[in-house]
């Protein structure tokens, strides 16, 4: 078809309603929430099964447990002190709280000696030291927690702090805030462990199932619906795109606003408190061309396909014979009344 000839084609294309595009584009988004969730447990499961990694499981649970602030627990596994003890609620007086804790600190204060150097134990305990006698730590009339006698640090028996404000006040915070620390920074490969798990969940786990959920929701559809190259959500409510050629998109094209999408507003918008969606909505919302922000930046446009067909080139538009009537090109996008 020559460049003249394609001047007589005519067709009035019309935009999608507005709130169709959101429906559709939430749809989508519902979408590849629930297939991350479903590969990110099925993917976590099988990454549990590699031997490599129940040893380095059974490694870290074993140094917790000897540390004395995890314990084993019927109803929760393996579990830290603090937690275990707040989970038990009302159920367990404030003084076994604080007996419980009081037993995890002093059981981690044996093991660091067993496994840590002099000088590593002695800066340990000395912190311990310091936490009970700390200002900090006194009840309503100034009384401290603990005072220090000939016999060493003791409770103060002239504090009249209950037990379980012995244990919430002094005892969760030298755990979480001080011992939690040593356990990561002083044992013998805690810390290697920890990163590998660490690096298991942030460099395969959650980066494959994101991305391979992107790629199926948002991706393979497309050569699904290759007309308009739709998404699910997009293919129910009938939303196509076309080029600036008012042609359906190439394959390259049909990438690249992927790829734009994908690593602009996916990726982006977890650690951007979502402000790549955000310009893309207000985009979509208020200029004049009604396009995201993948679409502005590639000349695509979304239209209405429930009475319009989209078209792969000038040709098929004449063969399908809209080009009878011979009328000057006449390309028109409108807003769906």
């Amino acid at each position: 078809m020559t460049n003249d000839e394609k001047q007589m084609i005519h067709i009035n294309y019309v935009r999608p309603k507005f709130w169709h595009r959101v429906i559709a584009n939430l749809i989508d988004f519902l979408l590849f929430a629930l297939i991350f969730g479903l590969l990110f447990v099925a993917l976590r499961a099988i990454v549990q099964t590699t031997d490599e990694y129940k040893n380095n499981r059974d490694e870290l649970n074993q140094i917790r447990l000897d540390s004395g602030l995890y314990i084993d627990s019927i109803d929760y596994g393996i579990i830290d002190v603090v937690t275990f003890n707040n989970r038990m609620g009302n159920s367990t007086t404030g003084y076994a709280k604080m007996a419980n804790a009081k037993d995890a600190v002093d059981k981690f204060l044996r093991y660091v000696d067993e496994v840590c150097d002099e000088k590593t134990s002695n800066k340990i305990q000395n912190s311990y030291d310091e936490a009970r006698l700390d200002t900090r730590f006194v009840d309503e009339n100034g009384n401290p927690y603990f005072i220090e006698t000939e016999e060493g640090i003791v409770k103060n028996k002239n504090c009249k702090a209950t037990n379980d404000e012995y244990y919430k006040n002094f005892y969760c915070y030298y755990i979480d805030e001080v011992l939690q620390g040593y356990l990561i920074t002083s044992i013998p490969s805690y810390l290697d462990l920890t990163r590998y798990m660490s690096n298991l969940l942030l460099f395969i786990e959650l980066p494959i199932s994101y991305l391979l959920s992107g790629l199926l929701v948002y991706y393979v559809p497309t050569f699904i619906f290759k007309r308009g190259r739709k998404t699910i959500g997009k293919a129910i409510y009938h939303i196509g795109l076309i080029d600036s050629r008012y042609l359906n998109p190439t394959k390259k094209r049909t990438l690249a606003r992927f790829s734009i999408f994908y690593f602009f507003e996916l990726i982006l918008s977890p650690f951007t408190l979502g402000i790549p969606l955000i310009i893309s909505f207000s985009l979509m919302a208020f200029i004049k061309t009604r396009q995201g922000f993948p679409d502005y930046m590639l000349g695509l446009y979304e239209i209405d396909t429930s009475k319009n067909n989209i078209y792969n080139s000038y040709e098929e538009i004449e063969i399908a014979g809209l080009d009878k009537s011979k009328k000057p090109i006449d390309f028109k996008m409108r807003e769906l009344p």
